[in-house]
């Protein structure tokens, strides 16, 4: 089931449907976020319309993605390694366990 939600970005409400898959809560923390990188990207411009504001915050908002993604990547690969590398290691450690039961 679908609802609405009114939210404030910039200085203009917007209303936006909520539903299962978008809580009302978790699209208000979205459009606060781009409320605040709006009003951080006009504190550094000085003059700029709305909407050169608004693209230059979700250019940045995109670029912090991006590299998050990437942060993400990079440490599931690491993961990734190190598991193998003690899978590896565990395999060895049993096999030694085994063969010395063996020799017992």
């Amino acid at each position: 089931m679908s609802s609405n939600t009114v939210t404030n970005i910039f200085g203009k409400n917007y209303t936006l449907v909520v539903d299962q898959d978008h809580p009302a809560d978790l699209v208000q923390q979205i459009a606060q976020l781009v409320d605040e990188r709006m009003h951080q990207v006009k504190g550094e411009l000085r003059a700029g319309s709305p909407l050169q504001v608004a693209i230059l915050a979700n250019l940045n908002l995109v670029e912090e993605l991006l590299s998050l993604q990437e942060d993400y990547a990079s440490t599931e690969s690491d993961i990734a390694q190190r598991t193998s590398r003690l899978t590896a290691a565990l395999g060895r450690l049993f096999a030694e366990v085994e063969a010395t039961d063996s020799a017992s």
